[in-house]
């Protein structure tokens, strides 16, 4: 469990992160390059990397889980991700997404991050999340470096 303390903000001790596919971790379809090795470190860093999904594009079982051992999971709608999110323990949980389907997770998460992306983010998605970036790159750079979060969040 990753465990930092935001200023004005209190402590977060994140175990979980939990990402949706489409638009975020992939654009029409293609992985973003550099999206595994991110995942790599942050597995190294004892995160427990759940994909959460509705499969659109039908990719979701073959993404990442023989390499990476990253549970992948078919969500049709926003109840069956909150859902997904409070079984494992919201409060430890860091959830990254783009769109309408992401809405509910993020209200449970205890951080979550909008990606805004060539397939765009909801305006609903972007007014729930706690930090908003520009690319999935960015997201797993704050995670990965607890300054950044630090300066983000702090109030």
């Amino acid at each position: 469990m990753k465990t930092i303390a935001v200023p004005g903000w209190g402590s977060i001790e994140l175990e979980n992160l939990v990402l949706d596919l489409n638009g975020t971790l992939s654009e029409s379809g293609d992985f973003i390059p550099g999206v595994v090795d991110y995942l790599e470190k942050l597995k190294s860093q004892s995160f427990k990397i759940y994909i959460l999904s509705g499969d659109t594009r039908g990719t979701l079982k073959h993404v990442f889980q023989d390499s990476l051992q990253i549970e992948s999971v078919v969500t049709s709608t926003a109840r069956e991700k909150r859902a997904f999110v409070e079984s494992i323990g919201a409060e430890h949980t860091v959830c990254v997404g783009n769109g309408n389907i992401d809405v509910e997770m993020f209200k449970v998460a205890r951080l979550s991050i909008c990606t805004i992306q060539a397939e765009g983010a909801t305006t609903q998605a972007m007014l729930q999340a706690d930090i908003v970036v520009t690319n999935i790159k960015h997201a797993f750079e704050i995670l990965l470096d607890p300054n950044k979060l630090i300066a983000s969040l702090r109030c």
